[in-house]
């Protein structure tokens, strides 16, 4: 029993789409930090990063992600522990491929890859393994 209970509070802080519009986005990751359970938006677009900030992996609330326009070549199979993620923006990054963990989000809405390097085979893999999920490429 108690194991269901613990499934339903994870539930239940999943926010709604106009919810989660409302919520402060954050644009600096030093400043998410600062108080990382009330992080559910985090825009790092146009930042010039070369890689996946592995410390976005210490916001456990976090729902939305913008990591376009960057310099990204690969996104760590530990995005699997960001469960509550429901919109992922990858967007013109260098992107070829997303680790087989992506498919562990189980609360994907939206994940947009356009502007990758992905072969048409990825894409598939990706589609086929979050069919739940409207994928923009």
């Amino acid at each position: 029993m108690v194991f269901s209970g613990a499934m339903f509070a994870q539930e239940a802080s999943l926010l709604d789409d106009v919810t989660l519009s409302k919520e402060k986005e954050f644009t600096s990751l030093e400043e998410a930090l600062k108080n990382p359970a009330k992080v559910y938006k985090l825009d790092l677009s146009h930042n010039g990063l070369a890689e996946f900030p592995i410390d976005i992996l210490k916001l456990p609330n976090l729902q939305s992600l913008n990591l376009s326009n960057n310099g990204i070549e690969a996104i760590p199979g530990d995005i699997g522990k960001l469960p509550k993620l429901q919109r992922l923006n990858l967007a013109t990054n260098g992107l070829k491929k997303l680790p087989a963990e992506i498919a562990s989000l189980k609360h994907l809405k939206a994940l947009d890859l356009s502007q990758n390097q992905f072969l048409t085979s990825e894409l598939n893999r990706v589609k086929t393994s979050l069919p739940q999920v409207s994928v923009h490429d």
